[in-house]
């Protein structure tokens, strides 16, 4: 089986320039509020990448017109501080509103040290739910759900104390 290597590990090795500029284009988005700063990093991204002959040229969407000529503003900098991580000579931004894709915030599942037991309800604690649910709500499907989650809550209050 092959061996999964981080990309910075990747880039020691010998690998040709045209594939280290790839992988540290697919990292500038992991890194984008390191690179730009978290300022700018909160209200933009980068979405895409040209090659041409004059250079790299980048798309970055900022999340409201508001933001725009602050981060345009900035677009000298900006560019330079992309050149210097990409280790490339002429980089071009284009700015523009757009979706602003956001690094994900999920957190690490605790340890199973750490985790709850999983709460476990009785047939007839879930019946007697859904008897008094059942006289307010027509639809049973969405009857028993309502039912079976306040089973649930009524079983993690009980446990709390």
């Amino acid at each position: 089986m092959t061996e999964i290597i981080k990309t910075a590990d990747a880039l020691k090795g010998s690998v040709p320039y045209s594939l280290k500029l790839c992988l540290k284009l697919a990292e500038l988005e992991k890194q984008w509020h390191e690179v730009v700063g978290t300022a700018a990093a909160e209200r933009s991204s980068p979405v895409s990448c040209e090659f041409s002959e004059e250079g790299l040229l980048i798309s970055v969407h900022a999340d409201s017109p508001g933001i725009l000529p602050a981060l345009r503003s900035r677009k000298p900098m900006i560019a330079r501080s992309i050149s210097s991580y990409l280790g490339v000579k002429n980089v071009k931004l284009e700015i523009k509103v757009g979706k602003v894709k956001k690094p994900s915030s999920v957190k690490d599942p605790l340890p199973d040290h750490l985790r709850r037991p999983p709460v476990l309800i009785s047939e007839s604690s879930l019946q007697k739910n859904m008897k008094d649910i059942c006289r307010d709500v027509s639809d049973e499907e969405l009857a028993e759900s309502l039912a079976k989650l306040k089973t649930v809550i009524e079983k993690r209050n009980r446990r709390k104390k």
